[in-house]
């Protein structure tokens, strides 16, 4: 480009006509398309939404290790389709849920292993209490029964002497 072009464009600037392509009056910082100025406004505000983020995400750490709950309570299983007791799925999507979130999974406090019989004694549960209740329940196996002969004959060794 001739010496006359850039001189044509700075007189052009100084009578306020037509400005010169060449020369521009726009600051250096600033983009000068559209979309350019749309994209740095776009990620100048993405940039403070990010460190705020940041910002709040270290607030929140630090007041949960204030307060010693960080990983909250254990994961107990509930019951879903309400039938009034929990199934094998509802205890396993507690369990995959517990693994997942890296915290204790809780089932049940366990229960004793001992029960009072009719006669008053407090005896530890065996066979025939589990034979005895399904029997109430009417889960026992019909014809054979729930339990084996040879599983009665071992538990006859140490039943209560008449």
């Amino acid at each position: 480009m001739g010496m006359g072009a850039a001189l044509r464009g700075l007189g052009a600037i100084m009578k306020g006509g037509k400005r010169s392509p060449t020369i521009s009056s726009v600051k250096p910082s600033v983009h000068k398309t559209k979309r350019a100025q749309k994209d740095a406004r776009m990620k100048e505000l993405f940039d403070k939404q990010k460190s705020r983020t940041i910002q709040e995400r270290n607030k929140a750490s630090k007041e949960m290790f204030r307060t010693k709950k960080a990983g909250g309570g254990p994961i107990t299983p509930r019951d879903i389709n309400k039938n009034g007791k929990k199934d094998g799925f509802e205890i396993a999507r507690a369990k995959g849920m517990a693994k997942g979130m890296g915290r204790p999974f809780k089932a049940k406090d366990g229960g004793s292993a001992y029960h009072t019989t009719k006669d008053g004694r407090r005896v530890k549960k065996g066979l025939y209490y589990y034979m005895n209740r399904a029997k109430k329940r009417g889960t026992s196996k019909p014809g054979k029964g729930s339990v084996t002969d040879k599983a009665l004959k071992r538990s006859a060794k140490t039943a209560k002497k008449d």
